[in-house]
């Protein structure tokens, strides 16, 4: 049970976080366009599938290609993060500082103003999911449970990427520049996670490979879910090697931060 004390410093900071995003809403919009890939390769697809024999590839027509990256699409959205450029810009400018004479971590500021994002990115985006779907013929599950499974698993990638970008965000204690690391976690995320093709349509060796990575289980297996394509035993795979990760990389993020922040103290920042 949360303690009154915790709950009433969470509330304070959703409120906060949510005026700030509020004031941002065109900004988010604009962001929301521009991470449209997934789209872009949805037409794509559906215009392979079109031209192929019966009308299919790997057992993907036309509209099943359609839930399946409007689903991405969603899934992604749902876990865009940005705290490693957040981070290299306070570590590198010293703004981190201001943050360090509050009684509270800063990772607590960086999640609450990106849940609450999340708060003002979502009537947007399911206004824009529900019109590329009737535009597509997008065929969604029926099944309440993918829904639940879809939800767990998008929340439990968020928690990762965000820990994730975050111990990249940290490498500026020691480099000139951590936001060079993102290009490398962006293809990672988005060749294995299935924003270019369904995993399924990989290399056995590649995939293989990729179900014990994080990746295909915040993208694909969402995607999977909600188009009706994958089973419950998938997803609890799934959210059992999420788990494993998101831990990992929870304490990687508290041993990198208390050895940065020596280093950080040390040149006089």
């Amino acid at each position: 049970m949360i303690s009154p004390p915790v709950w009433n410093k969470a509330r304070v900071l959703l409120a906060n976080g949510f005026s700030i995003m509020t004031a941002y809403r065109a900004q988010i919009f604009i962001w929301m366009l521009s991470g449209t890939l997934s789209l872009v390769m949805m037409l794509v697809w559906i215009g392979q599938a079109q031209q192929a024999p019966g009308g299919r590839i790997g057992g993907y027509s036309g509209p099943d290609f359609a839930s399946y990256f409007l689903s991405v699409w969603l899934a992604g959205q749902m876990i865009v993060v940005w705290v490693a450029w957040e981070l290299d810009f306070e570590i590198r400018q010293g703004g981190l500082s201001a943050r360090l004479l509050r009684p509270l971590d800063p990772i607590w500021l960086h999640l609450a103003e990106h849940f609450a994002e999340r708060l003002v990115r979502i009537p947007l985006m399911l206004l824009m999911l529900a019109a590329f779907a009737w535009l597509t013929h997008a065929r969604f599950s029926t099944r309440a449970l993918d829904y639940l499974l879809f939800t767990a698993l998008v929340l439990l990638g968020f928690l990762f990427r965000f820990l994730w970008e975050y111990c990249t965000g940290l490498l500026a204690f020691w480099t000139d520049s951590s936001t060079s690391f993102s290009d490398l976690n962006w293809l990672l995320y988005s060749a294995l996670g299935g924003l270019f093709a369904p995993l399924s349509f990989y290399p056995q060796a590649v995939q293989d490979v990729a179900r014990f990575t994080p990746f295909p289980y915040m993208l694909g297996l969402p995607a999977e879910l909600l188009s009706g394509r994958s089973s419950t035993g998938a997803a609890l795979w799934g959210l059992l090697i999420l788990l494993a990760w998101t831990v990992g990389f929870g304490v990687l993020r508290l041993w990198m931060w208390r050895v940065g922040l020596r280093r950080y103290g040390a040149v006089g920042a």
